[in-house]
This record gives C-alpha cells, sequence and structure tokens, in this order.
C-alpha cells in the first residue's frame, strides 16, 4: 500500500476505532472508573495517539493525547477523570472520525 492508500484505509477505520474507545469509556465509567476498564481504556486513548498522525490525522493525535493524558491523572491519583472533559474529547475525535471518513475516496 502506498502513503494514500495507508491514509484512506485509517480514515476508513477511524469512525470504527473512535466507538471502540467510546465503547472502552462506556465500560469505564461502569466500572466507576477503575481497574482493567480503565487501563483499557487508556490503552484504546494512547494507540490512538501513536497512530493518528502516522496517518495523516495530527488531530486525531492531539485530542487522544490529552484524553490519554486524563485517563493517566486518573490512573495514577485513583480519583475519577471529569466526564464532561472526557465525553467533549470522545464528542471531538467522532467528529474528526467522521470527517475523515467523509473524505476518503
Amino acid at each position: 500500500m502506498d502513503d494514500g492508500e495507508l491514509k484512506r484505509y485509517f480514515a476508513g477505520r477511524l469512525p470504527i476505532r473512535v466507538a471502540e474507545v467510546e465503547a472502552a469509556r462506556d465500560a469505564a465509567r461502569g466500572a466507576g472508573w477503575t481497574g482493567e476498564p480503565l487501563r483499557t481504556f487508556h490503552r484504546l486513548a494512547h494507540s490512538l495517539a501513536g497512530v493518528g498522525a502516522t496517518f495523516g490525522f495530527p488531530e486525531v493525535s492531539e485530542v487522544s493525547r490529552r484524553l490519554e493524558s486524563l485517563l493517566e491523572s486518573a490512573l495514577a491519583s485513583g480519583a475519577p477523570p471529569v466526564e464532561g472533559e472526557v465525553d467533549g474529547l470522545l464528542r471531538q475525535l467522532r467528529e474528526l472520525g467522521t470527517g475523515a471518513s467523509a473524505e476518503a475516496p
């Protein structure tokens, strides 16, 4: 695959990846923002932060890094993240995913 094909592939999968992160958020929330569900949510945010810029979507990486940072703080402190901030960042990711998917030929 050339760079354009890889970018299109990532753009097409981005809404699915964002949905996976949202599902992880729901599981973490359901677990009281503790344990393995929170670690999974953090891991998915970290992964998305790493691949966004690699595939030509630096905004995805930037928003994912902010989410990752919030979750790192929650893991370190044991205090839940501010849900409004988490939800706002996920909303931004969803919008970026929808936009990227719509632009992919």
